[in-house]
């Protein structure tokens, strides 16, 4: 039968006096009231001293500092397994989910062994392929393989990746981590990152590109003209012009409505029908599209017939032969009609229009008044060109809520020097509050700075007196006046100081 290398220990103290990581321990096997009956003169006191049977070393260096918790699971391992309690190391258990990092019981350490199998699945972080939900809200949170990590038991993490370094603390919004409940990531988490890049962005010049997209209307009226006895060669034409009134429906929209589109008979109501007989093939022209231009411009007809009951209503028209003539004109569809009519029709069809000046004959949508065409929305957006070269570039950042660059030799007259006993395992919150933030001063915002002095100069040379010993003129010969400078000089604390990036120096 094999005999176990690897051991698992209940951690039962990790406060190691020689602060070299060690910790106090027992095998799951053993008792520890047991084995301390066996030890002469056996006392607490003892305890982390040369007779103390229960301290295990770590087996990782000392430089990567990694000790369990009270109550945790560790794997231990013996140099000789025949003597036990003689040169022994301990190493961190694994963990049955990242959530649960800040502290878990040994029971639930075992989950991924064989002895975890009836223990409940955690909840996943990931889908099986490797990638994120949608509405995951943790993302960035724990490190991604493939990069290396120092991880705290909470919200502080150290991540080194193949070009970049992140230093985080505050990386989620809750208080601790919670087993089984995946955290929320903190946008203003405090960081320093280095990182370098392998192309260098450049931008170029900004132009403004001006996008259209068409207006879906619903049309309200629709013209239709139709030639009776379209094959006569005497050139002596009849026929009629509709106007009919349209029901709002998905078919009679202006993406919908088109040259050739047939309308249900129960979404149109006619309303005008104006007849014409023995015109010759140029008055047809003119007579359907001086029709055409009284609906655009007018509500009645110059013969008193009332094409509109009011102006506000009527837009959009559209106007086109209809179904039958239209028919004749597709090359699709004409197969039987002689040459003849098919000429005058299209002779007819390719000046029918609001205005001559237009390409488009035979049929039009008018959105607006005077206004032929598809109606359009306009969009202008400013696009900056940009360009990638070669070449290594590095950046560094640091962020937070509130940014503090202090110096132990600096002080700002007028405040204290900034002491800092008691600070070298790190800075308190009150320390921050109480002692750094009422001692440091806002950093300038050069650009901004630059503003008012530009301002301030401009009126010291530009302005004027209007007496020998008066004061100076409010307004200057360029333009600058005393009550923009004093304006600005009442913005100045929000505009060119920034109390969120904070100094102590002095120079």
């Amino acid at each position: 039968m094999s005999r176990p290398i690897f051991y698992q220990v209940k951690i039962l103290d990790n406060q190691d006096p020689m602060m070299l990581g060690r910790v106090r321990a027992t095998l799951l096997i053993d008792n520890y009231e047991d084995i301390v009956k066996g030890i002469e003169n056996w006392n607490e006191t003892k305890k982390w001293t040369v007779d103390d049977p229960f301290i295990f070393n770590p087996l990782m260096p000392y430089f990567m500092y990694q000790v369990p918790k009270v109550g945790e699971f560790a794997q231990v391992m013996y140099v000789n397994r025949d003597f036990k309690y003689e040169n022994q190391y301990y190493i961190q258990n694994a963990f049955s989910t990242p959530t649960a990092t800040n502290f878990e019981w040994n029971v639930g350490a075992n989950k991924f062994t064989g002895t975890g199998v009836q223990l409940k699945n955690p909840t996943s972080l990931k889908n099986q392929d490797g990638t994120y939900g949608d509405t995951v809200k943790y993302k960035g949170v724990f490190p991604e393989p493939g990069d290396n990590a120092i991880l705290g038991r909470g919200s502080a993490d150290l991540i080194v990746k193949q070009d970049e370094v992140l230093l985080r603390a505050g990386k989620f919004t809750d208080q601790i981590l919670q087993a089984n409940q995946p955290p929320v990531a903190n946008e203003q988490r405090s960081f320093v990152q280095l990182s370098r890049f392998n192309l260098t962005k450049k931008k170029g010049e900004t132009k403004t590109i001006t996008q259209s997209e068409e207006i879906i209307v619903s049309i309200k009226y629709l013209i239709e003209w139709t030639i009776i006895n379209p094959e006569n060669t005497q050139n002596k034409f009849s026929g009629q012009v509709y106007l009919y009134q349209l029901k709002p429906d998905l078919s009679t929209n202006s993406k919908n409505l088109t040259i050739g589109s047939v309308i249900a008979e129960n979404l149109k109501q006619i309303s005008v029908i104006q007849s014409f007989e023995s015109l010759s093939k140029s008055e047809v022209i003119v007579y359907i599209n001086d029709f055409i231009k009284s609906c655009n411009s007018l509500t009645t007809l110059k013969n008193g017939t009332q094409l509109f009951s009011s102006e506000l209503n009527k837009f959009p028209i559209f106007y086109r032969p209809n179904n039958l003539t239209y028919s004749i004109l597709k090359p699709s569809t004409n197969k039987g009609f002689g040459s003849s009519t098919i000429k005058n029709l299209t002779d007819i069809f390719n000046q029918i229009k609001l205005y001559p000046a237009l390409k488009q004959g035979g049929y039009g949508l008018i959105y607006a008044k005077n206004q032929v065409g598809k109606p359009l929305n306009f969009k202008s957006t400013e696009v900056t060109s940009e360009t990638f070269l070669n070449g290594q570039l590095t950046y560094g950042a640091l962020g937070g809520n509130k940014l503090f660059l202090l110096s132990q030799s600096s002080s700002i007259p007028g405040k204290q020097k900034i002491n800092f006993a008691d600070t070298l395992y790190g800075i308190s919150e009150e320390k921050f509050v109480d002692d750094i933030l009422p001692n440091t001063s806002s950093l300038v915002r050069g650009e901004e700075l630059l503003e008012l002095v530009n301002l301030i100069v401009r009126f010291l040379i530009t302005h004027t007196h209007a007496f020998p010993g008066e004061p100076p003129i409010r307004v200057t010969q360029d333009g600058s006046t005393t009550s923009s400078i004093l304006a600005e000089m009442q913005n100045a604390t929000t505009k060119i100081l920034n109390e969120y990036i904070r100094i102590n120096w002095y120079l």
